[in-house]
């Protein structure tokens, strides 16, 4: 039963499953119907869609639910130069540039070198409403839980592209000729530094996050596996999803045309079966798809990342935490708020706020070395250890892994399980936003 919608005066009707929302009936009924048989967005279908830019208030809902996403799935993230000790991070929708689309960080205040939280300054009332001592604190708490899902010095790891990106463009799945005209005219330096030095260190911040997306898509896409044969589509469908369909940057126009086709990066059947396992445990708040059944570019690129991961040896909780990592700056909006119900209603710490101290503290450590004498100091072996840590406390793994779980990482675990329960507390100084699924 598609949703009715009204705004200014028109009708328009939603697809329940994908979130898409279209100007006839008919239309947003095939949407859900195809949504419901192949758990995936159908790119003749989703074409017809309109562009989403209604208000939560102008969605007619019932007094349970909740206003479904209304940001699109080809997300990508603008680049914004960290120039003062201020980050402004605004949660705003996608546009359509190029065939993909650029969200923002904004309307959210992080100072950098904030203390995180010791305590929770939030008390749930018995009416389920928030209680709270100062708008400031509110603020406050709210600014620094985004700082521990979105570190503004992002998350280090220990992966490098190596030579994947290259065998890529051999490939043919990317076409650098097309990826100039998406990034208007020219290679971004990060992309070509990937190509020409593929052994620099992934870092995953806001200044990454797009260019990542758009190197582990094509990845994730064409790299040739086994387990890529149990795929829950039929070969017919793979022209019309979004992971495949939505793919125009390689010499072929429809990415379908390269999918398990690519030895790119070769797993033994010990790392198959760890990206598989993973894979099939992990998921993203635009659908209710598992990652290895790649539908979307995020299912694609998060698979990329983990098969590049499991061939660098990464373990599985390092693949949990690598998932976490990227989805966060992917979908920032969903996982801020999946803090702040952790934080709030359970009272649980974000497992890698950690992290977020750790990257601070690597950061001061590299800065006050450029500017004094330090041959006593080795700055990786002081931060080392805590970093390794992070996972070494199976509570913290086990959480990582929750977060991931359809309960909280698919649309409808997060709608259900995140986005009405802080709706009900009405939480002040955040709006009813989220990522959705299609192009």
């Amino acid at each position: 039963m598609v949703k009715l919608i009204q705004k200014e005066e028109k009708t328009y009707y939603q697809c329940e499953e994908c979130g898409h929302i279209y100007e006839t009936e008919e239309l947003a009924q095939k949407c859900e119907n195809w949504c419901q048989e192949n758990k995936s967005c159908n790119l003749e279908i989703i074409k017809y869609s309109v562009k989403n830019n209604l208000s939560q208030s102008d969605i007619n809902l019932n007094k349970e639910e909740l206003n479904l996403p209304q940001t699109n799935d080809n997300q990508l993230t603008n680049r914004n130069n960290i120039k003062s000790r201020n980050i402004l991070i605004n949660i705003v929708f996608g546009v359509l540039i190029g065939g993909s689309f650029i969200y923002a960080l904004n309307n959210l205040n992080i100072e950098q070198n904030n203390i995180l939280p010791t305590e929770n300054n939030f008390q749930v009332t018995n009416n389920n409403t928030i209680q709270t001592n100062n708008t400031n604190n509110t603020n406050n708490t709210i600014q620094q839980i985004v700082y521990q899902v979105l570190p503004p010095q992002g998350f280090q790891t220990r992966l490098a592209f190596g030579d994947s990106v290259k065998k890529m463009i051999d490939c043919g799945v990317i076409d650098l000729e097309k990826m100039k005209k998406l990034y208007q005219g020219e290679i971004p330096e990060y992309i070509q530094e990937a190509i020409n030095r593929g052994s620099d260190p992934i870092v995953i911040n806001q200044d990454t996050a797009n260019y990542l997306l758009n190197l582990f898509w094509p990845l994730g896409l064409s790299n040739k596996t086994e387990f890529n044969k149990n795929i829950p589509f039929g070969e017919k469908d793979l022209p019309y999803l979004a992971s495949t369909g939505g793919w125009w940057l390689g010499k072929a126009d429809n990415g379908a045309e390269y999918f398990n086709k690519c030895e790119i990066i070769k797993l033994t059947p010990e790392q198959e079966a760890l990206v598989y396992e993973v894979a099939q445990n992990t998921f993203r708040p635009c659908c209710n798809n598992s990652t290895f059944a790649q539908d979307c570019n995020h299912g694609s690129a998060l698979l990329g990342a983990l098969e590049l991961a499991a061939s660098r040896g990464y373990s599985k909780d390092e693949l949990y935490k690598l998932a976490l990592q990227l989805n966060s700056f992917w979908f920032p909006n969903n996982y801020v708020k999946i803090a702040l119900y952790k934080k709030l209603v359970e009272n649980q710490d974000w497992p890698l706020s950690d992290e977020a101290r750790i990257n601070a503290d690597e950061t001061q450590i590299n800065t006050d070395k450029t500017q004094m004498n330090t041959d006593n100091l080795n700055p990786r072996s002081s931060v080392s250890n805590p970093r390794e840590s992070v996972l070494s406390n199976p509570r913290t793994s086990a959480l990582i892994k929750e977060i991931m779980s359809a309960k909280y990482s698919s649309i409808s675990g997060y709608l259900q399980n995140v986005e009405q329960k802080l709706a009900q507390l009405n939480l002040p100084g955040i709006q009813n936003q989220g990522s959705g699924c299609g192009l």
